[in-house]
């Protein structure tokens, strides 16, 4: 298999005593489960360290389309996080990369809500293109669709995925939320982002559950049940496998909506960890 620069940029990251996090994540739609997905996060500072004189360096590794990664110079300078992305697919493996920026907090004299990010603004510009070179790129926008309490966030979350008309059965996911609103829920906020890509159909409704606590053990009935409604019996199965193996993992991003086809899928992301190296 191809690392298609991810060797390249663990390497180089390494060599030159760089921090940066590492996170997994597996997505299942009706064509079957896809669990070779890695996210690679580097905080700005450390991201120049890694990679400077040539920042873009990792983007020519990875076979970044140049008009992407033209459009992606002109936003670069307001990043403060730096996301790289390998997945594998339906269609064959997929390189990511984002630009996080720092998001605006509610002006507030409220200390409850002068934590909590201003809905509507953007967050992260995503960047997508085919690792073989074959294709174009795409963009990607993921805006703050709320910052709330837990529990107010995750009745959010839930009346969004039926605002996009999604397949999955309502019961599971009322399930899927119910547990999750059982578990010790934290003070502050969960996020809570819609991400769309530009000249397609394809949204979705990403909360981020970190903050929970919790492993994926916690919710795997429920999110086992998910799946019963759209897709065929051995997606199912495996879908339920794996969930299985990574039962212990801590529990990350749960994101839910319909791809440009107009199909359902989910997608997991979980045991995000800190990769602390140091300089030979």
């Amino acid at each position: 298999m191809k690392h298609y620069g991810l060797h390249s940029v663990l390497q180089q990251a390494r060599a030159r005593g760089v921090e940066f996090d590492l996170e997994r994540s597996v997505r299942v739609e009706s064509s079957g489960v896809f669990p070779l997905r890695l996210l690679v996060s580097f905080e700005l500072e450390a991201f120049h360290q890694a990679f400077s004189p040539d920042v873009f360096l990792p983007c020519t590794w990875m076979n970044m389309p140049v008009d992407s990664l033209d459009r992606l110079k002109t936003f670069f300078a307001k990043a403060w996080r730096i996301h790289f992305g390998w997945e594998q697919g339906v269609r064959g493996w997929i390189g990511k990369m984002y630009i996080e920026l720092y998001p605006r907090q509610i002006v507030s004299h409220d200390p409850t809500t002068s934590v909590r990010f201003e809905p509507g603004q953007l967050l992260f510009l995503g960047y997508k293109w085919p690792l073989d070179g074959q294709g174009s790129g795409v963009v990607s926008k993921y805006k703050i669709l709320a910052h709330l309490p837990a529990k107010e966030s995750l009745d959010r979350w839930k009346q969004s995925l039926e605002t996009i008309s999604h397949g999955s059965e309502p019961d599971a996911v009322s399930r899927l939320v119910e547990r999750l609103s059982k578990s010790d829920l934290p003070n502050s906020p969960l996020l809570l982002l819609e991400v769309s890509d530009e000249g397609s159909l394809r949204v979705s409704h990403d909360i981020n559950l970190y903050d929970l606590e919790q492993s994926v053990e916690s919710i795997q009935d429920e999110l086992g049940e998910l799946t019963s409604k759209w897709s065929p019996s051995p997606v199912q199965q495996a879908w339920s496998a794996y969930l299985r193996s990574i039962a212990h993992e801590r529990l990350g991003h749960l994101a839910s909506g319909i791809d440009r086809k107009g199909s359902i899928f989910w997608t997991l992301y979980y045991g995000a960890i800190r990769v602390i190296t140091r300089e030979d």
